[in-house]
Order: C-alpha cells, then structure tokens, then sequence
C-alpha cells in the first residue's frame, strides 16, 4: 500500500530569509566599514602627533618653534580633515621635579627639556548608531625629549 506524497510548495522560502538577514548583514558590513574608519583616523592623528613631536625634538631651536611643530604635525596628515594641533614645551628635573626652563634651576642634576604635541580631529561615522555617537573626537598625545 502507498501512502500519498504531499508536495511542498518551497519556491520563495530562501527569498523570504534573504529578506530577513539582509538588514541585520548590512548593519553590520556598515559597522565594521566605521570601525575601519575610526581606526585609520586614529592611527592619522597618532603620526601627525609623532611627526610634530619628532621635528621639536630634533634640537633646541626646534623645541621652541610652536608654529614648526604644528606645521609638521599638520603637513603629515595628507589626505585626511587637517587635524587641531597644539604644540608646548617643559622642563623637568632629572628625576620628575617640574620646573621653569631656565639654565642652573636644578642644581643637584640636569634639566631635561620635553616637547609635546596633541593632535585631535572630528570623525563623523557614516551611520549614526546612537545620538551621542553623532560625532567623536579623538585625540593623540605624544611626548619626546629633546636631544640637547
């Protein structure tokens, strides 16, 4: 005796899950396409940071030319919204004592004469996940000695 075969009809079933994970696969290609982004800003502002850094270390002249530092800092972020660079310099006793960058202030050790250079920039992600995340600012420090 033969039972009797029914026939599904499964024509537009992969159409339909198709439908259903798209959104939820294109949310997420578009979350990792800002993560990349973030993530090469980053990385700008951290060697336009180290590139002005790099050029106020380089001597004693330099280590007072705020304008070099940030011109430096600035002209290594090609291709990219040009960063907010602020550019100083200090001086620490040798061992950490801060003080003023005058000759014969630390008299038991040296002076040693720091530059450093922040560099912050606004990334605007291509979709707005939350509304506090409309805008970020990240921002890169960097500190170097001076060669003296």
């Amino acid at each position: 005796m033969k039972l009797p075969r029914f026939r599904r009809d499964d024509s537009g079933q992969a159409i339909l899950e198709v439908a259903l994970i798209a959104p939820f696969v294109i949310l997420l290609l578009i979350g990792a396409i800002d993560l990349g982004r973030l993530s090469q800003f980053d990385t700008k502002l951290a060697a336009s940071a180290r590139a002005g850094a790099q050029f106020g270390a380089s001597n004693l002249v330099n280590a007072a030319n705020n304008a070099g530092m940030i011109a430096a800092a600035q002209s290594e972020a090609q291709g990219t919204p040009v960063p907010t660079v602020t550019a100083s310099s200090y001086c620490e006793c040798y061992g950490g004592t801060a003080t003023t960058c005058t000759v014969g202030v630390c008299a038991s050790t040296h002076r040693l004469l720091f530059v450093m250079v922040t560099a912050s920039g606004t990334f605007v992600p291509i979709f707005h996940y939350l509304k506090s995340m409309a805008s970020l600012t990240p921002s890169r420090t960097v500190i170097l000695q001076v060669g003296q």
